[in-house]
């Protein structure tokens, strides 16, 4: 992933309005993949620091979902930003504020008690104490958090999602962000600068959205998204190896399972010696480990994936992902085709005859 210069970002007028919008007022940015929310993220954070009172403390802060993208945050920043996870940012704030951890719901400590938080907050008079918070991939993100960052954490916030992209069924709608946070109606982005036409025409066989699907930007490569048959996962290896060492660039692998991740890892670190091969776990929190925007291959799962882009992406396990029965696993599969820029291979061992038929035809999807 590279991050656009400013000259670039303001030749889109959609952009530029993100970019020229005023930093001490609130913003909502709506857009589908590929649309530059996390550039513009970076951007309008990077802005609002700049501005931001020179303090021991970064008084602007990035919060996003999962802790590769918070990685990927994290690379491609110039500013001195706090950048962190959701659940890392509201941990740290609160128990700065309150001298002890924030209360969870029982039996799960990454379910926050937001009720009891407020209540504690309120009876101690606590206001917001931060200048900006830039908040990516907001969908995935519960209502609770929104209400605490607009209340307590920061006197401005800037909030981009895509309900398009979200991952369960329990995810915050665009209304709710809205109200909770107390924002307006969104910027809407439309185009996709991301993907190739090809790969877009196969992400929206999967598209269960209300917004419209994006107007991509960029010219065809000529060459369709392929499903490939491996039966055995050393296949598999050989034919991303092969790709990696022919075509070279950044590779996506998506996964189902840890345990063929750790296999395929094992398996590819045989085959390609001499170039990069990570595999993110969540267990290890290995994300700072990864150079994600150099070349070579990063095995992720579903959730991992998220606001990640590569050259090149390979799904295996696609029939853990396919039939889509509800309209969660589309938005997941939506999300994963969009990772690739340039090519998409969707990799099996052995379809059922109802999950081949939920896949567009050979004018959108080649077989092989």
């Amino acid at each position: 992933m590279r991050l656009p210069t400013w000259d670039e970002l303001q030749r889109v007028p959609e952009q530029r309005d993100v970019l020229e919008y005023r930093l001490d007022r609130s913003l909502f940015v709506v857009g589908p993949p590929g649309s530059g929310k996390t550039v513009l993220a970076i951007y309008r954070a990077q802005m609002a620091a700049t501005l931001a009172p020179d303090e021991a403390e970064p008084s602007v802060a990035i919060v996003t979902f999962n802790r590769m993208l918070r990685r990927l945050l994290d690379m491609l920043k110039e500013a001195d930003l706090r950048v962190g996870t959701m659940h890392s940012f509201v941990w740290h704030d609160y128990r700065n504020r309150m001298s002890r951890r924030p209360p969870h719901q029982p039996y799960d400590s990454y379910s926050y008690d937001w009720r009891s938080m407020f209540s504690c907050l309120e009876e101690a008079e606590e206001h917001p104490n931060r200048s900006h918070l830039v908040v990516d991939e907001g969908q995935d993100l519960p209502q609770g958090f929104f209400e605490y960052a607009s209340r307590y954490a920061s006197r401005t916030i800037t909030v981009f999602a895509d309900e398009n992209q979200a991952l369960s069924e329990r995810h915050t709608t665009l209304e709710q962000i809205k109200t909770a946070s107390g924002l307006g109606d969104p910027i809407i982005l439309s185009h996709n600068h991301r993907n190739t036409p090809e790969i877009a025409r196969l992400a929206e066989h999967f598209h269960s959205g209300r917004l419209p699907v994006a107007t991509v930007v960029r010219p065809s490569l000529k060459e369709l998204p392929r499903i490939v048959r491996s039966r055995r996962l050393q296949s598999t290896a050989k034919l991303i190896s092969n790709w990696c060492d022919t075509r070279g660039g950044s590779i996506g692998v998506i996964v189902d399972s840890s345990d063929t991740g750790s296999t395929l890892h094992r398996n590819l670190r045989r085959r390609l010696p001499q170039k990069r091969v990570d595999i993110y776990s969540s267990e290890d929190k290995n994300e700072d480990s990864i150079e994600i925007l150099e070349p070579g291959v990063t095995i992720l799962n579903k959730k991992s994936v998220k606001g990640q882009e590569f050259d090149a992406v390979f799904i295996l396990e696609l029939e853990a992902f396919i039939p889509c029965t509800n309209d969660a696993e589309r938005r997941a599969m939506y999300m994963m085709c969009t990772r690739a820029r340039d090519y998409l291979f969707l990799v099996h061992e052995n379809l059922s005859a109802r999950a081949a038929a939920a896949l567009p035809d050979e004018n959108v999807l080649e077989r092989t």
